[in-house]
């Protein structure tokens, strides 16, 4: 009967995890991560488990669809978008404590231009960005952690990102020289996450503070978020993570990881 019981707790575990990943895919969502990194990453390509420090690199692309925007003169982007294809790079000491940076290239996207913007022309590609970081497990109960993180991501102007107003009445503009954009943000999260076998799936809430300077600087609408994602650690060295992002923008991130 024991044995039993055990069996059916053992199926029903495995259906759960199963469940969490197929409704996850679809779902893919500054980029977190899950936030108990330091801790899944115990053995590397040429460190030993539980070593004091290890190297990690990785791929992540993140896609953005709506993030919105507000000025103090009542202005307003309602749909921001914001693709972003980064190279990954941190240091994990003692498995508590991830220390990490991203470099690469983004492109902005003004999906939903206000009324006023009827003159309006923008063109983009991708150019320079880059986000440094730390993570950071504040408690741990077995497999299941609850962490911090902290991201700073930033945008700097560039002669790939501009917006022009074009005077198509004959209305006088005040400056009609190609105005750059630039974008920073920081971010604050904590989040649960709980390890079984090779799945971890995650969750948390986020607070985040985005300036975005296209002329006007304008700030983010909504500051509170959360997020949740999956992720699949292969050999304990290769790490496969998608994650979605809710609230306070809406994206989906999927990203490779290998510990060295």
């Amino acid at each position: 009967m024991q044995e039993q019981n055990i069996c059916r707790s053992s199926i029903l575990l495995i259906n759960m995890r199963w469940l969490f990943f197929l409704a996850a895919l679809p779902l893919f969502g500054a980029y977190v991560g899950n936030p108990a990194d330091p801790a899944l990453m115990n053995t590397g390509f040429f460190s030993a488990s539980y070593p004091f420090f290890k190297f990690t690199s990785g791929y992540i692309y993140d896609y953005t669809s709506n993030k919105r925007y507000v000025a103090n003169t009542d202005e307003a982007i309602h749909k921001f978008g914001l693709h972003s294809q980064l190279a990954s790079f941190s240091l994990i000491f003692i498995e508590r404590l991830q220390l990490y940076g991203t470099a690469g290239g983004s492109k902005e996207m003004i999906e939903e231009k206000p009324i006023y913007d009827m003159f309006f022309d923008a063109h983009t590609n991708y150019h320079f960005s880059w986000s440094s970081g730390a993570k950071i497990i504040l408690l741990q109960w077995g497999q299941t952690y609850f962490s911090g993180d902290f991201t700073y991501f930033a945008i700097p102007t560039s002669h790939k990102s501009f917006f022009k107003y074009l005077n198509r009445m004959n209305l006088p503009l005040e400056d009609p020289e190609k105005q750059k954009l630039s974008l920073r943000e920081w971010q604050a999260s904590v989040g649960l996450s709980s390890r079984f076998f090779f799945l971890t799936p995650y969750a948390g809430g986020t607070y985040l503070r985005s300036k975005l300077n296209a002329n006007v600087n304008y700030h983010n609408e909504v500051n509170w978020g959360y997020f949740y994602g999956l992720t699949i650690s292969l050999t304990g060295r290769l790490h496969l993570n998608f994650e979605r992002r809710m609230r306070d923008e809406f994206a989906y991130t999927f990203s490779t990881i290998a510990v060295f």
